[in-house]
C-alpha cells in the first residue's frame, strides 16, 4: 500500500517568508451561526476511552480538548429523585448493576416500547452512589478502568454542574419519568444552584414547558433529534424530515451535530482519519455546524484547530500505480518511492514486493505458478520474477487489506489504476518537479545467485540514464552490501532498512551503520514500547542514531484505528505528534493528507491555543511486573555478506527499465502543483512528503 516518508530538509528562508518564525495563524472567519470556531462538546467526557459520564472521562475530556469544551451529562434519576449521570436508561451494559443485584430486573414501557433491564429509578441513591460502578459500554473499546478507583463513582448532576465550567444536559424521557412521579423540570428549576448552559430534550413538550420558566438565565433551549424512524412522543411523529415539529428556521438556530467517534467505521472519503469526518460537517463551502458531540473530544478540537490545505481525500488507490503515484502528488508528496521489483525477463517495475498475490490479481490467473522461496518469506506466493512482463501487465493492480475485518480502503478503485517501469516512475518524477526520488531494493542476492537477475545494476543504470539533475535521490534497503554499491556517489543518500525490533544501538554499532547508511527506517515498536497495547516506554533508538548523526525515519503509519495502542485514542495525529516530539525525522504512513494536514497545522505547535499532545509511556496503565526491552543492535544485525556475481540472461530486458513497446505510451498523468509543507514544531521541521509504496511486515 502507498505509504509516505516525511523528510527533515531546513527550508527556514520559506518558513520565515511563509509564515513567519512562531506567528500564530490568522484568526478565520467560521460559517456557523455566531462566526466563531464550532464548540466542543465531550459526549460522556472522554467515553471513547474511559467509562461514559466517569469522573475519569469528564476530567481527561477537559484536560486534553480544546479550552471551553462542554461536558454533557445524559440525566438520569433514583428511586428518591436523585440525579446522576449516565449513557443509557437501562443500566445493564453501563455499569455492574446486575452483577451486585442479579435479581433487580424489570420491564418498563418506555414510549410505547417494552425495554428490559435494570434501571435507576428502582433504587434509592445511596445504592446507586456507594455500591455501582461504571463500566465501558461498548464492548470493542478495552475495559481496564471499569469500576477502578480512577474511574470514580457514578456521578452526581449536581456535583457535575458545580466543577463543569460549562455543562450540557440532556433529559431524554420526561414523560416517562413524570409516569413515575419523577418530574426533570422540577429538578432543574428547583434543585440546582444555577440553570447549566444547554438543556437538551427530544421530547417537544418537555422544551415548551421549560423555556418560558427559566427567567433571564442565558441557557440554550434545544431539540435532540433520535433516529429517523424513532417516534417522537409528543407529535408521536417520527424524526424524520417529514416531521413538521421538527423543523428549524434556516440560519436561525444553532445545530449540533453528534455521533463522532474515532473508532467508528468511516466513510472511504475520509480516508479512515477521524479528523476529516468533522471537517466535513464544520469547514466545507457551504456550512458549519456550530458544534460536535463527541466520544473523543481532543480528536475534535484537533480538527477545529487545525489549518488546512483542501486536497481532496478519496481514499487510497492500489499502491505503486500511477494513479496511487498521481494521488500521492495531489496529497503534497514532494519526494515519490519505487520499490523495485524485477520481471522473469528483466524488466523493472514497482510493486510493494517480490510476491504479486495480495497486490494483484495474480491468484486468479496464474495460481499454478505459486512457489516457496524460503529466503523471501514462510508462505507460498507468486513472485514477479517467475513472471513475463507481458504476463504482469495483463493483471490488475489491487488494494491491499490489513486487518482481520478485511476492510477495502476504497472498494470504489480496488483495481483501478496500472503498473508503473522504473523509467516511466523516474520520468514522472521529472515532470512533476518532485523534490526527488526513493528506491527501495530488496531480494538483490537471491535475484543474482538464483535468478541472474541485477537489480542494483538494473536500478543504477536507469537513474544514469535518467538525468536527475534536480531531484534527490535516495537508496533503500535492508543489505548493507547493496548500500555499499552506491557509496561512490555522493549524491545518494543511502538508508539502511532494520526490520529487527531494537531498543537502541550501542555507539560502535551506530558507526557501523555509518559505515553504509546515511539514515534508519525503524518500526514503530523500535521507538514506543507497547505492552498489554498500552505506551510503556520510549527506546534509546532515535537518540542513539542521532548521536552518530544518522537520521531516523519511523513507520508505517496507517489511519485506521484498529492500528493504534490505547494511548493513541484511535487518533492519527496523537501518533505523529509523538513521532515529532521524539525528533523523528521522518514518518512513514500509508496516508499522506493526514501527515500533510498534521504538518500544516497551528496545533503542531506550541504556540498554538490548542496543541495536540504526544503519548506519556506509564500515564493511564502501568504493567504489573518489568518490562524487557528488545535487545539492542548488533553488528551482525547490520553487515552482510558481499553479493553474489550474476550471470548473463540471455531474456533480460534493458536494465533501465524499460519495457518492450506494445502499443502506445500511457496517458502522462493529470497535471497537479506540488506543495512544500514547512513547519517548525519541537525543532524538527518537515520540508517534503515522500510517497513510499512499500509494505513492511
Amino acid at each position: 500500500m502507498i505509504g509516505y516518508i516525511l523528510l527533515s530538509i531546513c527550508l527556514f528562508q520559506t518558513i520565515e517568508a511563509q509564515n513567519g518564525v512562531g506567528k500564530p495563524p490568522p484568526q478565520r472567519k467560521w460559517m456557523t451561526l455566531h462566526g466563531g470556531p464550532p464548540e466542543v462538546v465531550a459526549s460522556g467526557g472522554y467515553s471513547g476511552f474511559y467509562p461514559d459520564s466517569s469522573l475519569a472521562a469528564y476530567d481527561f475530556a477537559i484536560d486534553s480538548s480544546i479550552p471551553g469544551t462542554i461536558l454533557y451529562c445524559n440525566l438520569h434519576f433514583t428511586k428518591d429523585r436523585d440525579s446522576f449521570c449516565v449513557a443509557r436508561i437501562n443500566l445493564q451494559n453501563t455499569t455492574n448493576i446486575d452483577i451486585i443485584d442479579p435479581k433487580g430486573e424489570k420491564t418498563y414501557n418506555i414510549n410505547g416500547q417494552d425495554v428490559t433491564g435494570w434501571f435507576g429509578l428502582d433504587y434509592n441513591a445511596d445504592f446507586i452512589f456507594q455500591k455501582v460502578t461504571l463500566r465501558q459500554n461498548i464492548y470493542t473499546r478495552q475495559g481496564m478502568f471499569d469500576g477502578v478507583p480512577v474511574t470514580g463513582p457514578i456521578q452526581i448532576a449536581e456535583d457535575v454542574n458545580r466543577v463543569a465550567r460549562r455543562l450540557w444536559l440532556n433529559i431524554e424521557y420526561d414523560m416517562f419519568y413524570k409516569h413515575q412521579k419523577i418530574n426533570p423540570e422540577a429538578y432543574l428549576l428547583e434543585k440546582l444552584q444555577q440553570l447549566p448552559e444547554f438543556i437538551s430534550s427530544p421530547e417537544i413538550d418537555f422544551l415548551k414547558s421549560i423555556k418560558p420558566k427559566i427567567g433571564n438565565a442565558k441557557t440554550k433551549i434545544i431539540f435532540r433529534f433520535l433516529e429517523e424512524h424513532a417516534v417522537e412522543p409528543t407529535t408521536k411523529q417520527t424524526y424524520a424530515r417529514d416531521n413538521p415539529g421538527a423543523r428549524c428556521p434556516q440560519r436561525r438556530a444553532f445545530v449540533y451535530a453528534s455521533g463522532f467517534a474515532n473508532d467508528n467505521f468511516l466513510s472511504y472519503n475520509y480516508s479512515f482519519d477521524p479528523a476529516r469526518e468533522y471537517l466535513q460537517f464544520i469547514d466545507n463551502s457551504q456550512f458549519a455546524v456550530d458544534g460536535v458531540l463527541s466520544e473523543f473530544p481532543s480528536t475534535a478540537s484537533e480538527a477545529i484547530a487545525l489549518v488546512i490545505s483542501h486536497n481532496g481525500a478519496s481514499g487510497d488507490y492500489p499502491g505503486a500505480t500511477d494513479l496511487a503515484y498521481q494521488k500521492a502528488i495531489d496529497d503534497g508528496a514532494d519526494i515519490i518511492d519505487c520499490s523495485v521489483q524485477l520481471s522473469k525477463d528483466g524488466i523493472a517495475f514497482c510493486s510493494d514486493r517480490a510476491d504479486l498475490l495480495k497486490t494483484t490479481t495474480a491468484a486468479t490467473m496464474f495460481m499454478d505458478r505459486a512457489t516457496n522461496v524460503p529466503e523471501i518469506q514462510k508462505n507460498d506466493g507468486i513472485f514477479s520474477f517467475d513472471l513475463t512482463w507481458s504476463e504482469i501487465q495483463s493483471l490488475k493492480p489491487q488494494i491491499e487489506s490489513f486487518f482481520e475485518n478485511q476492510l477495502v480502503r476504497n472498494p470504489a478503485h480496488k483495481n483501478s489504476g496500472k503498473f508503473v517501469t522504473l523509467s516511466e516512475f523516474l520520468e514522472l518524477a521529472k515532470q512533476k518537479a518532485a523534490k526527488g526520488v526513493f528506491i527501495s531494493i530488496k531480494n538483490a542476492a537471491y535475484l543474482a545467485s538464483q535468478k541472474n537477475l541485477d537489480i542494483v545494476g538494473t536500478v543504477s543504470s536507469a537513474l544514469s540514464n535518467a538525468t536527475l539533475d534536480k531531484q534527490k535521490v535516495l537508496i533503500q534497503s535492508e543489505d548493507s552490501s547493496v548500500l555499499l554499491k552506491f557509496k561512490d556517489n555522493p549524491s545518494y543518500q543511502r538508508v539502511l532498512y532494520i526490520h529487527e525490533s531494537i531498543s537502541g544501538a550501542p555507539g560502535q554499532v551506530a558507526q557501523e551503520v555509518k559505515k553504509y547508511a546515511d539514515a534508519v527506517f525503524v518500526h514503530r515498536d523500535a521507538v514506543v514500547m507497547p505492552v498489554d497495547n498500552f505506551a510503556q516506554n520510549f527506546t534509546n533508538t532515535i537518540t542513539a542514531f542521532h548521536a552518530a548523526n544518522i537520521s531516523v525515519y519511523v513507520g508505517i503509519l496507517k489511519n485506521e484505528f484498529e492500528n493504534f495502542i490505547f494511548d493513541y485514542f484511535s487518533d492519527p495525529y496523537v501518533e505523529l505528534a509523538t513521532f515529532n516530539s521524539l525528533k523523528a525525522d521522518g514518518f512513514v504512513t500509508d496516508f499522506p493528507a493526514t501527515a500533510d494536514m498534521f504538518l500544516r497545522s497551528s496545533c503542531a505547535s506550541q504556540e498554538s491555543p490548542y496543541v495536540i499532545r504526544p503519548l506519556q509511556p506509564g500515564y493511564l496503565y502501568v504493567a504489573a511486573s518489568p518490562v524487557a526491552e528488545p535487545p539492542l543492535l548488533s553488528t551482525s544485525d547490520v553487515v552482510d555478506p558481499p553479493l553474489p556475481a550474476v550471470a548473463k540472461n540471455s531474456t533480460a530486458q534493458s536494465a533501465a527499465g524499460s519495457a518492450p513497446t506494445t502499443g502506445p505510451p500511457p496517458p502522462a498523468p493529470k497535471s497537479s502543483s506540488t506543495t512544500s509543507v514547512t513547519v517548525g514544531a519541537e525543532g524538527v521541521i518537515f520540508a517534503a512528503i515522500v510517497a513510499l509504496f512499500t509494505v513492511f511486515t
